[in-house]
């Protein structure tokens, strides 16, 4: 086994944590206009989570407030990584990272490279305001008790194209292809079919399946056909004592297209368990209901420490290293 492919579940897992807050720092895909300034509109006051619009399937929550508090030095080395791997080139997403309490991210899964993203921060985020050498205020307001900012001249798909700004306890980067979206929840409310992610834990998301892209349906098509019988994922991670733990619940169009999902997690967990991270998959359970399959998977405080800092090992060599 090459030693890319080795390390791919480790990776995988420790990036789950950090990839939305990375997104805005990604200069990458081509330029794009300015988008147009839309008309004013009116809007009943939103939580955090109503600001995703539906055309976003994946949306995570971050409690950072309460990973500080319970996680305490690691939590310190989740944000010195997303600092790290941000590179600086978003400043301002990096100073209202560094006051937040709680931050939502919500992506295109299947698409996470070219990012089209949407960032909400909420927390002590009062004095972070946009550079007026890259930003104009938006004026008339685009709806009631917002101040938006938009940056001036051509954009990389990835980069922030706008700001909104809640009472001083919420702000919002949006990039350019969410941006009309984005401004219609602010206008007309809440989409329906909106991700919505349990507002409890460290960590929780909600996933709408979508079928793989057709180059990876042409060079995986056994997985891509039980991707394609899938509908949702719904997860959370929270401490109980020492270990992190997380309960998913997967959810398929039928009971066979859910008995393929439990068949491919098992098969995942018993090659995770013969492999170097063996310590990953230690305490994971897997159970089906009709057609839904439920995980609940526990993670120590020394795998979980490993894992963020990018140091996985096998169990014994993690032992040896206290």
């Amino acid at each position: 086994m090459s030693s890319k492919r080795a390390s791919a579940p480790a990776e995988v897992l420790r990036r789950a944590f950090v990839l939305g807050l990375l997104a805005f720092a990604a200069a990458c895909g081509g330029e794009v206009p300015a988008p147009k300034t839309p008309s004013r509109g009116k809007r009943d006051l939103l939580d955090p989570a109503e600001l995703f619009p539906a055309d976003l399937d994946l949306v995570l929550r971050v409690d950072l407030g309460r990973m500080h508090a319970q996680l305490g030095p690691m939590a310190d080395a989740l944000r010195a990584r997303v600092e790290e791997e941000s590179g600086g080139e978003e400043a301002l997403v990096s100073q209202a990272i560094a006051r937040a309490k709680v931050v939502w991210i919500g992506l295109r899964a299947a698409d996470v490279e070219v990012g089209d993203r949407v960032l909400v921060v909420e927390g002590e985020v009062e004095d972070v305001r946009p550079d007026p050498k890259l930003y104009r205020l938006v004026d008339p307001p685009i709806a009631d008790d917002v101040r938006t900012w938009e940056r001036t001249g051509p954009l990389g798909r990835a980069t922030t194209a706008r700001i909104h700004v809640f009472a001083g306890r919420t702000i919002v980067f949006v990039t350019p292809v969410e941006v009309d979206s984005v401004e219609r929840v602010l206008a007309k409310g809440p989409d329906e079919r909106r991700r919505d992610p349990a507002a409890e834990g460290l960590i929780s998301a909600d996933l709408r399946a979508r079928r793989l892209p057709p180059s990876l349906e042409r060079r995986f098509p056994s997985i891509a056909s039980i991707i394609g019988g899938l509908e949702r994922a719904r997860a959370t991670a929270a401490m109980v004592g020492d270990a992190l733990r997380v309960d998913a619940e997967i959810t398929a169009g039928t009971g066979q297209a859910a008995g393929k999902a439990e068949n491919l997690l098992r098969a995942l967990r018993e090659g995770g368990q013969g492999s170097r991270y063996a310590a990953l998959f230690e305490d994971m359970r897997i159970e089906r209901v009709d057609r839904a399959v439920r995980v609940r998977w526990d993670l120590s405080s020394d795998v979980l420490r490993a894992l963020l800092e990018g140091k996985l090992a096998a169990p014994e060599k993690m032992q040896d290293e206290r």
